[in-house]
């Protein structure tokens, strides 16, 4: 007999935190507001409802978040080096154990290449610098 333990709500939680840094610090970096619409609207990274069980075990869950750490971490480099094999092979790793749970990650290794959006000034999925209106 083996003995698992259940996805926790915090762990859920936390899988959901990593992907709203990635739509709102992360993705801004490389894609425009319209192209960021986009996504959201082909469900990347969309993760069921709270009622779907699409967790099935507490490992699945670390598996998912050690996925989206490494990725955006990856992706924070601004640039990833095209002609580095072992980030190639680290990006693609954590690409697939997303898919394997059922979180759509579209992208190539190719596209995080070079920044492609520098003025971010003025985007809806930037975080703000400071909380107060002056």
């Amino acid at each position: 007999m083996r003995v698992v333990f259940a996805a926790s709500l915090e762990q859920k939680k936390m899988i959901k935190d990593l992907i709203d840094h990635l739509y709102h610090s992360v993705f801004p970096l490389y894609f425009d507001e319209v192209e960021t619409k986009e996504l959201i609207r082909w469900e990347v990274l969309n993760t069921p409802s709270e009622q779907e069980e699409w967790l099935e075990t507490a490992n699945d869950a670390y598996r998912i978040i050690v996925a989206l750490q490494v990725l955006i971490s990856l992706l924070e480099l601004r640039s990833l080096p095209v002609d580095n094999e072992d980030y190639k092979k680290i990006f693609f790793r954590n690409k697939c154990i997303l898919e394997k749970y059922g979180l759509s990650f579209p992208f190539t290794y190719n596209q995080f290449a070079s920044l492609h959006n520098t003025g971010l000034a003025f985007s809806m999925f930037t975080s703000p610098a400071n909380e107060y209106l002056i």
